[in-house]
């Protein structure tokens, strides 16, 4: 008798039925997308279970490389190694991933959703033997629904096990997060980050509900109600938010600790300048304002961290168009310094391209893109960016799109 690996407690007190792949037809608006469900208790055959539905519909990449196919996700979880396996499935097969509005993925399902990627350079299958493909990331959450992650455990019912079985679902188990581990890149994902995926225990979950899970992960939040080009401009948190949350977000890495580096980082630069009596200790927030093309504009800066030599600062610099939010990173010692390469020419193109700067990038220009939720602290809530936003432009000044 064998113990099982399970992820999730409900799964055990509350069993669901096996999961069951349909394909539910093709959405031609905004995007074109053929789209199938997985639905139930993931088990051990559902890849196949998942070929056969894709078999069924007919739909493959080659009929047309623009056309996503996308699998929406909604199980209280199973196994463990079953969903490693799907994860990989979804990547060889080219499938995107989404939680929709009211469903839940949770523990098993979680680590499934992760395989979600975007559309194959070739639009053949790649082999089970062969190496996984490259291509980006495509998994997206839906406001209302529910991801959550859980390390597998082992189901323990009422009966007695001898040494030899309890070791041999333990190494089950070990086995599931050191397959995690080993292809977690290939999935996007830091393998430093794992730990909050695996640490949860027996009774709990690590919910991606916040900013910081969302972006660590690269998942879209799909949800883009709020538009700050319908603003009147942008305020001094949001800025500082935007720039610390990009510098990490963009390696994948958390920002959670970034915003304790940035507040020591300027403490000591103005200690520093103090020192030195350079009279910059005064600005090290503010604005620089420049030309782009006709427009008289500004770039809001701020040193955030300081670089691995730990010679110099790194700058954040935030361009506020309000239709194409950007942050730049600069190594620099001073502002003075920041900014010398960009005396007298007038374009932000000669300081975003200066030989110092830093350019950090998941690959994706659209998911590299600032959005509302970069402009807020980490740990809020995704369902409550709107109103922490509102807040910032009730309580602070407003710093204007365009200078005056």
């Amino acid at each position: 008798m064998t113990l099982a690996v399970f992820g999730l407690v409900s799964a055990l007190s509350n069993p669901a039925a096996s999961a069951e792949f349909s394909f539910e037809g093709v959405k031609n608006e905004p995007i074109t997308e053929a789209r199938f469900k997985l639905k139930g208790e993931i088990d051990e055959g559902d890849v196949q279970r998942l070929d056969a539905a894709i078999q069924v519909s007919g739909i493959t990449h080659a009929q047309d490389p623009w056309r996503k196919m996308v699998v929406s996700l909604d199980s209280p979880g199973g196994s463990y190694h079953e969903g490693l396996d799907l994860a990989l499935a979804f990547r060889r097969r080219g499938l995107s991933t989404v939680v929709r509005s009211g469903d839940q993925c949770l523990s098993a399902c979680a680590i499934a959703f992760l395989g979600g990627t975007s559309p194959p350079k070739d639009p053949n299958s790649v082999g089970e033997n062969e190496p996984l493909p490259d291509q980006l990331p495509d998994r997206s959450l839906e406001p209302g629904a529910v991801l959550g992650f859980h390390a597998p455990y082992l189901d323990l019912p009422n009966n007695s096990y001898d040494a030899a079985t309890v070791a041999d679902a333990y190494r089950s188990a070990v086995l599931g997060i050191s397959r995690l581990v080993a292809i977690a890149d290939r999935l996007y994902v830091v393998p430093a980050e794992l730990p909050k995926l695996l640490a949860p225990t027996r009774d709990e979950l690590f919910v991606a509900d916040d900013v910081d899970s969302v972006r660590v992960l690269g998942i879209d939040y799909d949800e883009r109600s709020y538009q700050m080009r319908d603003k009147p401009g942008i305020t001094r948190s949001m800025i500082v938010n935007g720039c610390v949350n990009r510098y990490y977000h963009l390696n994948r890495r958390s920002s959670q600790e970034g915003f304790a580096v940035a507040k020591a980082t300027i403490e000591e630069f103005i200690e520093g300048s103090q020192l030195m009596e350079n009279g910059e200790d005064k600005i090290a927030f503010g604005t620089h304002q420049f030309r782009q093309g006709t427009i008289r504009t500004w770039v809001a800066y701020l040193p955030i961290a300081k670089t691995a030599d730990g010679k110099n600062f790194v700058w954040c610099l935030f361009a506020p168009d309000p239709s194409d939010l950007k942050t730049f990173y600069k190594a620099a010692g001073s502002v003075e310094e920041l900014f010398a390469s960009f005396k007298g020419k007038g374009d932000l193109m000669t300081l975003s391209t200066d030989s110092d700067m830093i350019a950090p990038s998941t690959g994706d220009w659209i998911y590299d893109m600032i959005r509302d939720i970069d402009l807020v602290p980490p740990a809020t809530k995704l369902r409550s960016v709107a109103s922490v936003l509102d807040q910032y432009f009730a309580s602070e000044k407003v710093m204007n799109w365009k200078a005056r």
